[in-house]
Parts: C-alpha cells; sequence; structure tokens
C-alpha cells in the first residue's frame, strides 16, 4: 500500500515531516483544514501553522531523534500527535496528526436537545405544508408534488425512529445519492414562499457529476437549514437572488462542491465568527442550531462548509464533500 493510499483512509488531517520539521506530504484532510494545497505546503515548516510554534518543533525533533511518540498536545483547538515514521526499519521522519477538540453542547442541558428536535423536525413540517398548499392551489394531481410530500413525511418518521441517532452524527447511512436531486428536492418545498415573496432561483449545476455516497436524509437537513436562511436573508432586499451552483472543487481534489449564494442582507464580521457556533441567532425565534447542526452534518461525511457574508451584500455558503469515502465501504442501503 502505497503512502498516499494510507493517509487519505485516515478520517482527520495527517502530515509527515523530515527530522526538522519541514512537510513532505499530507493527506487532503489537512489541506482541507489549512485551505492551502500541497504545493505550497510542501518544504514549509508546519510548526508555522500553529499557535504554539516553538513547542511543535521541539515536539517533532523529539519524536525523531528519541524515538518517541508524543500524545495529547493542545494547541489552541487541536490536539497533536507526533509518532516517529519509520520505513524498513529505519526513521524516515515524523508524522503529525491533527485532532479537534470537541465539546457536545447536547450534553450540557437536556432543553438543548429538545430545542435541537424541535427544529429538525420543523423543517419538513413547514416543506410540507409549503407543498400542500401548492397542491391546493394548482387543483389537480401532481405526482411529483406527492412523491416531496411522502418522502419528507417518510423522513420525519425516521427521525423520530430513533431520537438518538438523529443526534448522533457519527451515525451515518450511507447510499450513493444525486445530490442536484436533493437540491432541487429542496427548492421545491419551498416554492410557494419564493412565489409569494417573488425571490427568483438560479442554478448552475455541473451535470457530470457523479453520484456519491452520502446520508440522504442528513445532507438533505444541511442544503434545507442553508436555503431556509438565505430566503429569510433575501426576503426584505431589494434584489432578491439565490444562486445555486455545484462542481469539482479545485482546491481540494477529489472533492465536489455546492454554493449557495444570496442577495440578502449579510452579516458584520462578529456575526461571521460566531454564525456556526451552537445557540447563536440574529433571529429573535430562531433556535441557533440550524447552521451548528449543518456544519456538525457536513464534518462527519469528511466534508467543510465556508462562509462568506458582507453586510448589505450578500452571505455565500459553499459544502465540500468528498467523492470517495475514506473508510473504502460501499453502502449500506
Amino acid at each position: 500500500m502505497k503512502v498516499e493510499d494510507l493517509l487519505f483512509s485516515f478520517p482527520f488531517p495527517i502530515a509527515i515531516t523530515d527530522g526538522e520539521g519541514r512537510i513532505t506530504y499530507t493527506n487532503q484532510k489537512f489541506e482541507l483544514l489549512f485551505n492551502k494545497s500541497f504545493k505550497y505546503l510542501k518544504g514549509k515548516k508546519i510548526a508555522e501553522f500553529f499557535q504554539k510554534r516553538k513547542e511543535v518543533e521541539e515536539k517533532i525533533k523529539k519524536a525523531h531523534t528519541d524515538l518517541l511518540e508524543i500524545f495529547g498536545f493542545r494547541d489552541g483547538e487541536y490536539y497533536l500527535t507526533f509518532s516517529p515514521l519509520y520505513v524498513s526499519s529505519k526513521v524516515e521522519g515524523v508524522m503529525v496528526i491533527i485532532q479537534a477538540v470537541e465539546e457536545n453542547p447536547f450534553n450540557q442541558d437536556i432543553l438543548f436537545f429538545l430545542k435541537g428536535l424541535s427544529h429538525e423536525i420543523r423543517n419538513p413540517l413547514s416543506g410540507i405544508k409549503g407543498a400542500a398548499k401548492l397542491f391546493s392551489q394548482i387543483k389537480e394531481y401532481d405526482e411529483e408534488l406527492i412523491t416531496v410530500l411522502l418522502e419528507e413525511t417518510e423522513r420525519i418518521e425516521r427521525l423520530l425512529d430513533n431520537v438518538i441517532k438523529s443526534f448522533d452524527f457519527s451515525i451515518l447511512n450511507f447510499c450513493k445519492v444525486n445530490i442536484h436531486r436533493i437540491i432541487q428536492n429542496v427548492v421545491k418545498l419551498f416554492e410557494p414562499v419564493l412565489s409569494e415573496k417573488e425571490i427568483s432561483v438560479v442554478y448552475d449545476f455541473d451535470p457530470s457529476l457523479p453520484e456519491i455516497l452520502l446520508d440522504g436524509d442528513k445532507i438533505t437537513q444541511a442544503i434545507m437549514n442553508i436555503f431556509k436562511n438565505a430566503i429569510e436573508a433575501v426576503s426584505d432586499s431589494e434584489k432578491k437572488l439565490i444562486k445555486i451552483e455545484t462542481g469539482y472543487a479545485i482546491q481540494p481534489s477529489g472533492f465536489i462542491f455546492i454554493r449557495i449564494k444570496d442577495t440578502g442582507i449579510g452579516m458584520d464580521e462578529n456575526e461571521l465568527k460566531s454564525f456556526l457556533l451552537p445557540f447563536f441567532s440574529t433571529k429573535e425565534s430562531g433556535t441557533g442550531l440550524g447552521a451548528f447542526i449543518t456544519s456538525e452534518i457536513i464534518k462527519r461525511h469528511g466534508g467543510d462548509l465556508k462562509v462568506k457574508s458582507q453586510k448589505g451584500i450578500g452571505t455565500e455558503i459553499t459544502i465540500l464533500l468528498p467523492m470517495k469515502r475514506s473508510d473504502g465501504e460501499d453502502s449500506h442501503c
């Protein structure tokens, strides 16, 4: 097995350095974490990317010289592990493993959990209500609309069947899905609101994107949360436009992207910093869980969420998802 294949299989960022801490190889998770290509990273001192630069350099030298594995070194939001890299019984460098310091806010208070459950049930219910309203207006049989209604009802049933699994984002049911179909189904659920508020939705899809292994229910939740926020953001804007793009990510390679851009009210710097934190909301009636849940879902898929926003201009949210699963497992369907 090649080193590249081995590193790709790990679910967290890893870099290999020489004895002086210069990067010789990284996996895609590492590139994604620092938003840098391997071409840029190669030869750089890995310590440059951390707060405790001097300590990181010392740990690398110690691991390389004394052949020690060093665990649990904390640098800001991350725990670092340093381990000698052996090739044919000879030390050729140091493997640096990065793991996020994670805290589960649902353990703090049962009320948080109940808010989260309420939030996740409310989204499909609002979709069903909107679709039913549209159905009553058109006064004719619409098979596609009926299918969407049934799918959303079944999604609530699955959510209530196993509440614990719904909030354990590490439990995912992977199936091959068409991401464009998921996006279009979400938009269709909001058609009555879009029509009422005169909001335009523009698609820019890459038709060559393959079906990829995802948890369809969880990704639907994530996209619905983002799209609903975009609708609320543009509702009072002079220009009411939401653009949804898909394509192959250039950096990191091996990923697809889903980008949702709106011409809404946008966020200032402080709001943007807090956007993905649990229980942060700029809306009086908001639970502050939508963006956090979306971020957790994407991270558990091995992806990432990028947010750009400017007050008075709009917000751009990009979802990055890997085209291949790092564990090599096939569909669970």
